[in-house]
């Protein structure tokens, strides 16, 4: 009897105990597996350590150069004088009753009043016994009886002498001397002039050897000889020959050895 009630009990106390087991497993909690997730946020940008920055331009220092003093060009061997009527010295100006002789860019105006009115200009330049010379003589305003012409060897121990150009296109030769004037060579016609109004005509004086040559646009006129060894100023010269104005425009002289 004692037997069977402590087995009894035994029994009663394995069941409870089981009972107690399996309760305590249905109100555990399960345990969770943790899942890694991939961050969504989008990647932090890349640094730039060293960033590209304007090189500024180094400002190299400039040494000024020293200003030379200005120095007259050397003529060349063979040119006695160049003049292109930039220098107000060089000329002689006027303004009077006859007319007026003034500087204008890079020439020589002579503007003669009507009624046979005379003007001259002489120049600084000096006119050895032998050379050869160019000038531009233009007729800007000119009527047929108007003349103009250059000054050669101005009162020079044997006279001044002057080469004449019509506006109508003829030549001519003389010299003033204090006893009165000689006509050296007569009118005759200018082979190439260009003859009227406004016109260009270079003209070409060469004396060697005592002889006087006169060329009009590369063109021989004429030559004049015997000539004595002369020396004297260089000039200019234009006459109205009607009641009507004139005005010549001289420019571009060259002198050279001949």
């Amino acid at each position: 009897m004692r037997v069977r009630l402590f087995y009894f009990l035994m029994i009663s106390l394995v069941l409870v105990l089981t009972l107690a087991a399996c309760g305590a497993q249905a109100t555990s909690t399960p345990e969770t597996t943790a899942t890694f997730v991939v961050p969504t946020t989008e990647p932090s940008p890349t640094i730039d350590w060293f960033p590209r920055t304007p090189t500024p331009t180094p400002l190299i220092p400039v040494t000024p150069q020293p200003v030379e003093p200005t120095r007259s060009t050397p003529l060349p061997a063979n040119v006695i004088a160049s003049d292109d009527f930039s220098d107000p010295q060089l000329w002689q100006t006027s303004t009077g009753i006859a007319g007026s002789v003034a500087y204008e860019t890079n020439a020589l105006s002579m503007a003669v009043n009507g009624g046979k009115n005379s003007l001259a200009s002489i120049s600084t330049h000096e006119l050895p016994s032998d050379f050869y010379l160019e000038i531009n003589l233009d007729a800007q305003m000119c009527s047929p009886e108007d003349q103009f012409g250059l000054i050669l060897w101005n009162k020079s121990s044997s006279g001044t002498f002057r080469i004449w150009f019509s506006c109508s296109g003829q030549v001519m030769m003389d010299r003033v001397l204090p006893s009165g004037t000689t006509v050296l060579q007569k009118w005759q016609s200018a082979r190439k002039f260009q003859v009227g109004s406004p016109t260009k005509n270079r003209i070409g004086i060469r004396s060697v050897n005592n002889s006087l040559e006169v060329y009009v646009n590369e063109t021989h006129q004429f030559t004049y000889s015997p000539m004595n060894k002369l020396n004297g100023a260089l000039g200019v010269i234009a006459q109205s020959g009607s009641d009507l104005a004139m005005t010549i425009r001289v420019s571009k002289l060259q002198i050279l050895n001949p």
